[in-house]
């Protein structure tokens, strides 16, 4: 069977009806025309009658797909059979990428021409894929004349399913921007298409251009946030993102609807990098002490906290701090250590410098376990506060418990080279956060285990938040 088909839609649903001559524009090259293999306009089948029984009753054999997003695919494919899809309008000459959805059990070629075959636009190597029912995309890069045209897909040999077919720009002038602009490569790289306000099942996001599952970087305007969906129905896994994304590291090629709306997190400094929402996504299970409003709070006491670069700069911090917050308290369970013992001793072999109170015992407090009588001197006097006298004000006060969590990531080397905060902003990475925190007890093959543990939470409130690891070890 041969087809002239053009346009990749993973999971969009077969709307053209059977005999319909199409008119496929691409309106401009950012977008994708899309070809389902059972809304050809012309076909040569070997064989007499539809074998699946679905969609058509003449010879092209259709039956029910099972890849995503359902409908049919052309089976029972035979060599020098051919499907031809007409109309298909290419606006500017230019390179193009053509996509195909196969499936083989043990692997097969077709072949892509235009106008019968009088202009070739070569072979397609399908793999095998394990099952007739296992699809794959497979996909070559041409250089097509302005004009229109029809599609024909060629059957070289038996043995493979065929489910659509996509024509696409790569990149040039005409690409349209919006409130959301999305991209299908890193670092804003390939076809490009905008989005304003609204929302974009997959039919619709593959109507407008955009590809499913095939967004790899993302530009917000300011002001909005995009919800990208792993499902064409807004459904399954998602992740919330704004200003520039230069790599959708952990949703990489995974979006299939979106959502275009105002900014939920519209406030500054780190209100503007994480929103309550994606705070309650990380912390679901956390306790009442540790509330959003009092990290808020306390982060204007160190403004250049998740707020210093560019954004993606800005949210690898926040993801990095809340990470190591988190694995200190079992995701910000504990308020205060589990073994509370008097942790007094001499501060710089001084004890005059920070003695501690009568009575009172400094075991680890807050997000990030502030310990020791002189740890509790020393960040007293940096909030304006008397922990030394009052150390239980970090368990009891929830903007000063991530006031002491604040000062340590941004003032304190701790047991590494420097602060964390200025490992996360000065490109040395989430390593060396670990390193300030807790040394050799973890690091340097210390214990690898607890590293890798607050390597995925890391790496899991990078995904909440829309961005990648960026430059800098993750590990110590």
């Amino acid at each position: 069977m041969m087809i002239n088909l053009f346009t990749r839609f993973a999971k969009a649903s077969h709307l053209a009806l059977p005999g319909c001559l199409l008119l496929a524009a691409l309106a401009n090259p950012s977008q994708a025309v899309v070809y389902q293999a059972e809304s050809y306009t012309n076909f040569f089948d070997t064989t007499a009658g539809n074998t699946g029984g679905a969609f058509r009753n003449d010879a092209v054999d259709i039956e029910a797909t099972t890849d995503s997003g359902g409908g049919f695919n052309v089976g029972w494919i035979e060599p020098n059979e051919w499907l031809v899809y007409g109309g298909l309008s290419i606006p500017t000459s230019g390179s193009y990428t053509i996509r195909m959805r196969v499936a083989s059990p043990s692997g097969a070629t077709a072949a892509v021409d235009l106008n019968g075959g009088s202009i070739q636009l070569g072979d397609f190597a399908i793999p095998a894929t394990g099952g007739w029912q296992n699809w794959t995309t497979v996909s070559r890069t041409v250089n097509i004349n302005a004009g229109t045209y029809n599609l024909g897909v060629f059957a070289k040999t038996t043995g493979w399913n065929f489910n659509w077919i996509e024509v696409v720009a790569n990149g040039g002038g005409g690409n349209t921007t919006g409130l959301l602009t999305v991209y299908e490569h890193c670092n804003y790289g390939g076809w490009f298409r905008g989005f304003n306000t609204g929302s974009f099942d997959g039919n619709v996001m593959t109507s407008m251009g955009a590809r499913n599952d095939a967004i790899s970087s993302v530009k917000v305007a300011a002001g909005y946030e995009a919800v990208l969906f792993d499902n064409w129905d807004y459904s399954g896994a998602s992740v919330v993102v704004s200003g520039d994304n230069t790599c959708l590291s952990n949703f990489n090629d995974r979006t299939s609807s979106i959502i275009v709306r105002p900014a939920t997190n519209t406030g500054t400094g780190f209100a503007a990098v994480v929103s309550e929402t994606q705070f309650n996504q990380m912390f679901p299970g956390r306790n009442s002490f540790y509330t959003y409003a009092g990290l808020v709070a306390a982060s204007k006491t160190y403004p250049a906290f998740a707020g210093t670069g560019d954004l993606a700069a800005k949210k690898r911090e926040a993801a990095a701090a809340l990470a190591n917050f988190s694995h200190e308290t079992g995701g910000l369970v504990y308020v205060t250590e589990i073994a509370q013992g008097e942790y007094c001793g001499d501060w710089d072999n001084n004890p005059s410098t920070c003695p501690c109170a009568p009575g009172k015992r400094y075991f680890g407090r807050g997000p990030i376990q502030l310990s020791w009588n002189g740890n509790y001197c020393a960040a007293g006097t940096a909030l304006g506060l008397d922990l030394r006298a009052n150390p239980d004000l970090v368990s009891q006060n929830a903007t000063v418990a991530w006031q002491t969590a604040l000062w340590f990531w941004m003032t304190q080397s701790g047991a590494g080279y420097r602060p964390a905060h200025d490992s996360m902003v000065g490109g040395f990475g989430f390593g060396e956060t670990i390193r300030t925190i807790n040394g050799s007890l973890e690091c340097n093959g210390g214990n690898p285990a607890q590293v890798q543990s607050r390597i995925n939470e890391y790496n899991r409130f990078l995904n909440i938040l829309g961005t990648s690891a960026g430059p800098g070890n993750l590990g110590c």
